[in-house]
């Protein structure tokens, strides 16, 4: 496999660079404490660069694209922090396109394509398609299919206007879609440990529901799907935890020399380019061989888990080669430390990654 990215890709990953240079970390930081998302911002994004749409077929409005265009432009989300709600949404466009009819196809997607809905995924904990682990079950009531229970923590949820929530039924779990609009269903926003990713709590109460009808094991793929593409968003905060190091490093003087000159710094900024070019072959190969389910069902695991240690120990020697200043809430390391330890929590833990790996690969 050839491990690079054609001409066309790299022209795109330089035009989502140079479009979300226009909204700097400062104007990142003001954004997040005040609403967590920026709705201008956002419809530039589906209007004029078409994100939601990379990899939906002409058919349905998309671009037709790969994985490989939507990794890409994870990779420089994560990279900039830029305050939208991109995972969730576009989590969700692909549960729609994967497991919806072609008549929810037709009638869900556009909205989500041009940005006119909103639209965030439930199942961020582990053990998705586990029924003993889901917190929302679906019933029948009165020829209606209702949801009850709490989805904590759904990203982006307080500006949401469609969930695609994961509940348990019949010893199963599937995917429902339910406006935010609807009778018996409550949002509320929670705090959260990183302020670029807003979260919320999602109480539903005999809500109405739609299923999504599709086979169990799209559901996985599904969940597949959004490993790799969180994977590449890590890499792309790792990249620019990277970047910040070498930087400081460069510029911040000690014994009238600069730091970068001295060998315990050079290791740290090493180590962490040696883990970062790992894990970018790794988010390649995901990326690129997702058109085949046994290949995806082993790479994805392997891959979210792997990205989520690098970002983790980015942010963190990041931080150390920064010395005391990247402790302080004016610096801007620590909202990259914060992404790190978030997004590594999301659908399980690295360990949890590994076990369902050593499981799928029959260990």
């Amino acid at each position: 496999m050839d491990f690079r990215y054609n001409t066309e890709q790299l022209d795109f990953r330089d035009s989502m660079r140079a479009f979300l240079q226009e909204a700097p970390l400062s104007w990142v930081r003001d954004v997040a404490g005040a609403h967590g998302h920026d709705a201008r911002l956002w419809q530039r994004l589906c209007r004029e660069l078409e994100l939601p749409g990379l990899t939906v077929p002409e058919e349905y409005g998309g671009v037709g694209g790969t994985l490989v265009e939507s990794a890409i432009a994870f990779e420089e989300f994560g990279r900039a922090l830029t305050p939208v709600p991109l995972a969730g949404h576009a989590f969700v466009v692909q549960a729609v396109l994967s497991m919806g009819s072609e008549e929810q196809r037709q009638r869900l997607l556009p909205a989500l394509l041009n940005g006119e809905r909103i639209a965030t995924f439930t199942a961020t904990g582990p053990g998705a398609t586990d029924p003993a682990a889901a917190t929302v079950s679906a019933s029948r009531d009165a020829g209606r299919t209702v949801l009850d229970g709490v989805s904590t923590p759904v990203l982006h949820g307080h500006v949401a206007g469609l969930f695609v929530v994961a509940a348990r039924a019949d010893e199963a779990v599937g995917l429902y879609v339910i406006n935010a609009d609807a009778p018996g269903v409550s949002v509320e926003r929670l705090p959260s440990f990183d302020i670029t990713r807003p979260v919320a709590r999602v109480t539903l109460q005999q809500a109405e529901a739609e299923p999504l009808d599709a086979a169990p094991d799209q559901f996985e793929r599904v969940l597949d799907t959004a490993r790799v593409l969180l994977a590449a968003e890590m890499l792309g905060g790792a990249e620019a935890c990277l970047a910040l190091s070498v930087e400081y490093s460069c510029s911040r003087r000690q014994f009238d020399r600069a730091i970068g000159m001295f060998q315990a710094v050079k290791h740290m900024c090493a180590e962490m380019a040696i883990e970062i070019d790992a894990t970018r072959v790794a988010v390649m190969f995901a990326a690129m061989s997702a058109g085949d389910p046994g290949e995806l069902a082993i790479a994805a695991p392997l891959v979210k888990a792997q990205a989520a240690d690098t970002f983790t120990l980015c942010a963190s020697t990041a931080t150390q080669v920064h010395g005391g200043i990247a402790f302080t809430w004016e610096h801007d390391l620590h909202l990259y430390l914060r992404r790190a330890k978030t997004t590594e929590a999301l659908f399980g833990s690295s360990t949890q990654h590994r076990a369902l790996l050593a499981d799928r690969v029959g260990l």
